[in-house]
């Protein structure tokens, strides 16, 4: 293929005028990049026209192979399938793209191929010209090093890992020193360079300060420390707030059985603000009796109640023949109660989020309270951290129990809503 005949099959977006370090990026020419930028701030979409602009480009061997890969087959074939699909120009598909292989054939030769890195091996068996990794800090540990660097070695092929910087995630350590110490080159840039203030207005409002750090500036935050560092004992902590019989009692419950572990308090709707104002501390009882102490202490309310728990609490037991969910739908006492527990946990790092933003979120709003006689309560959110090293939490005797207890409640009451991502106009016009 000539050089003029290959200019007139390059799509117009590959004349884009880019941001700055974007066009950088798309300029250069190293083999191994690392890209660590900010949600919704251009780097897949970048990643994506990357590998489908190499497609007509002639090897000097025969069928040049590229990958796009993400860390499951399922998210694959959700995220990256049909965009990928729909960028290449119909003109440059030889014969209907394999849907079931998630393969797409051109008329140069070249194949391209998504990919689900849930098993790495889908990647191993063949020499590769280019690889896209995308959303690096969820990648299996080790499929990097040991499936795709053998993979690119005989073609001297490149490859583009990219993704937000999490503290969180499988492969995050991996991908934070292949960013720092391993890469040809690395790029970063934060979601404010490419979003417009109205864009970044619900992340500044729903995520506490680290999490919007990460997420939004591309900031590598430090995963060690407390779980609840949003927290202030000074500014969390309330002693004006009280029971209110006009309002719905909110009972976040944890079921364990030594100790058993529940927090009550009422969403305040003139304030926005969850209020906790009291806690149930019971050591080696059971759901029943814990329903008791409930009602002698609230039994008199009758604006009703909503209660809060994870999903264990649908057919797990706490020494008792019935589930905790059924126990407390088959109480008499509490027949006009909600009960809210969902059929699948978040993921406990989702829980811990959405709990810190309500303690303190990007903007500086704090939406939840707790009052001072909730001993317990305050002891758990101003000691439970993490095991070092690693994000997940170092729970010990009676420790993180009754913080699950009010993260089940924030869970609903402050859910995390999906944003629709919006391609920055400056990379969305071609």
């Amino acid at each position: 293929m000539t050089t003029a005949t290959r200019k007139s099959l390059t799509p117009a977006w590959t004349q884009l005028r880019f941001h700055a370090k974007q066009n950088k990026l798309w300029r250069s020419t190293a083999n191994y990049v690392a890209v660590a930028a900010g949600r919704g701030s251009g780097k897949t979409e970048l990643a994506r026209r990357r590998i489908i602009r190499y497609l007509p480009i002639k090897k000097d061997w025969p069928y040049p192979i590229y990958a796009y890969c993400l860390p499951t087959y399922k998210q694959a074939r959700r995220v990256a399938w049909r965009p990928l699909l729909n960028l290449i120009p119909k003109e440059w598909i030889k014969g209907e793209p394999n849907q079931t292989e998630m393969r797409v054939d051109t008329i140069f030769g070249s194949t391209l191929y998504v990919v689900g890195m849930d098993k790495p091996q889908r990647i191993e068996g063949d020499q590769w010209d280019g690889i896209v990794v995308d959303e690096s800090c969820d990648q299996k540990p080790g499929s990097f090093g040991l499936s795709i660097l053998p993979a690119l070695s005989h073609r001297n092929g490149w490859c583009w890992r990219i993704g937000v910087p999490k503290r969180v995630g499988v492969g995050a350590s991996e991908f934070k020193l292949f960013f720092f110490e391993d890469a040809e080159e690395s790029f970063t840039w934060p979601s404010e360079d490419i979003l417009t203030q109205e864009q970044l207005k619900w992340a500044k409002a729903n995520l506490d300060t680290r999490d919007y750090n990460e997420q939004y500036m591309a900031s590598w935050e430090s995963n060690s420390g407390l779980v609840f560092h949003a927290f202030d004992q000074i500014l969390n902590v309330n002693d004006q707030i009280c029971y209110n019989p006009h309002d719905v009692l909110i009972v976040g419950s944890d079921f364990n059985v030594d100790p058993m572990c529940w927090v009550i308090g009422q969403y305040r709707k003139d304030k926005k603000r969850l209020e906790i104002f009291d806690e149930i501390f019971i050591r080696n009882t059971n759901t029943r009796e814990t329903l008791d102490t409930l009602y002698k202490k609230y039994g008199q309310h009758k604006e009703g109640f909503d209660f809060f728990g994870d999903a264990a609490g649908r057919a797990r037991s706490t020494k008792a023949s019935e589930s905790d969910y059924i126990q407390i739908r088959n109480d008499k006492r509490f027949l006009s109660a909600r009960v809210h527990y969902p059929r699948k946990n978040p993921r406990i790092a989702n829980r811990f989020s959405v709990t810190n933003s309500a303690f303190c979120n990007a903007e500086g709003t704090r939406r939840l309270y707790v009052h001072p006689r909730c001993t317990h309560l305050i002891r758990d959110l101003t000691s439970r951290a993490y095991k070092p090293g690693s994000n997940e939490p170092d729970d010990y005797g009676d420790i993180g129990h009754i913080s699950d207890a009010i993260g089940y409640a924030c869970w609903k009451i402050f859910p995390l809503h999906v944003i629709r991502k919006s391609v920055p106009a400056v990379i969305s016009r071609f």
